[in-house]
């Protein structure tokens, strides 16, 4: 079976750091940049935009204050990365953010 682990991290550059070291160590996974509902709607409601995302921001290479990562692993490395996501982040001290994992039980595709 495989397990999502997902993960939302303040963008920092340590966050950028750890995740490039969890990639030379194997892992790959998707990567995005993200806002909260609470942030994106106070953003953009003050620049008088629309709430949510903005092609135009996308396009001038905007950062939004979080990266969001989720990786697709089997079942036996999920308590692994997550592992060297708590070393990572030092449980979360170091860079905020959360974490999760759960399992999925159908998926297609070649990873």
């Amino acid at each position: 079976m495989k397990r999502i682990v997902f993960c939302v991290f303040e963008d920092l550059d340590a966050t950028r750091d750890m995740l490039y070291s969890l990639k030379d160590l194997g892992y790959n996974g998707t990567l995005m940049g993200s806002s909260s509902v609470n942030r994106s709607f106070a953003c953009k409601k003050k620049a008088g935009q629309g709430a949510f995302f903005s092609l135009s921001d996308y396009a001038e290479g905007v950062k939004e204050p979080n990266l969001t990562a989720f990786f697709l692993v089997d079942e036996e490395e999920a308590d692994k990365l997550k592992q060297l996501i708590r070393e990572g982040t030092e449980e979360f001290s170091k860079i905020h953010g959360v974490m999760f994992s759960f399992p999925v039980s159908d998926y297609e595709g070649s990873i």
